[in-house]
């Protein structure tokens, strides 16, 4: 929930709440890269696994943050640091071999300046643009479009490769080396689904505007839009076009005569 335990002091605990979200999210990594080397998971499952749920779990520590007017520039901090960390690993300034072996196909470093960074820099973007408190601190005019696109990016992407991989079969299809299937795709949309929908309820808890039954048909609409788009997105690229293509259709979706009563952007 936004409050704040210190009060007169929000400045502090949302320095808090910061401190908490990178240590959770380093805590997902950590986990992930030791059960890696362990041998008990390959490195294609531990990946998929910090995609699926690191933007998920930064965004519901979103709810310990004061709703001050640091908030949003606080919780941004978080996958900003990763943001320099993928950049000194990929160019070898630093070296960290459980980042590397928890979240590279390969094992090369380079490879997090691909996907990876790209992920981690959306999160930043996000926050800044559509953190779900606006700047004035008032939840009357809270916003739940940073949920939905994260459901698809996380929750949708990483559901079209674990349920593709197990269920596709040989039948693959793609443009620019990339390799869908049928059973991906299906698991992207039912993956963007579920996260959309999950995260919304759980603000609701504190949103009333975030109704998880006047929103379904928005993340269907969205979800399906990010479906299409994911399939059709050259290899390396998805987590850019899925994250453009879930903004667009949200910041379209009043224009189009469906529920949408929020403000294009909460910075402003």
């Amino acid at each position: 929930m936004v409050f704040n335990p210190l009060p007169g002091l929000e400045l502090v605990w949302d320095v808090i709440a910061f401190i908490i979200s990178f240590f959770l999210i380093l805590m997902l990594v950590q986990i992930n890269a030791r059960i890696e080397k362990s041998g008990a998971l390959s490195t294609t499952v531990t990946r998929k696994v910090i995609h699926t749920f690191a933007a998920p779990l930064w965004v519901v520590t979103w709810m310990l943050f004061s709703g001050g007017v640091f908030s949003r520039w606080l919780a941004m901090i978080a996958p900003l640091l990763f943001v320099i960390l993928f950049v000194a690993i990929g160019t070898g300034k630093m070296i960290n071999e459980d980042f590397v072996g928890s979240m590279s196909r390969s094992g090369d470093p380079k490879e997090l300046l691909g996907g990876t960074l790209y992920y981690a820099t959306l999160m930043v973007i996000i926050a800044i643009l559509w953190f779900y408190v606006p700047t004035d601190g008032n939840l009357a005019n809270a916003t739940p479009l940073a949920l939905i696109v994260f459901g698809c990016l996380a929750g949708g992407d990483g559901f079209a490769d674990v349920i593709g991989r197990k269920y596709g079969g040989d039948k693959k299809f793609g443009i620019g080396g990339a390799e869908k299937t049928l059973a991906g795709v299906i698991g992207m949309f039912i993956g963007s689904v579920l996260f959309s929908t999950i995260l919304v309820f759980l603000f609701s808890l504190e949103v009333t505007t975030f109704s998880v039954i006047d929103l379904f048909i928005p993340i269907l609409v969205v979800s399906l839009v990010a479906t299409i788009v994911e399939a059709i997105t050259p290899k390396g690229l998805d987590n850019l076009t899925i994250t453009i293509a879930a903004i667009v259709m949200i910041l379209l979706l009043p224009f189009l005569g469906l529920y949408w009563p929020f403000a294009p952007f909460s910075l402003f």
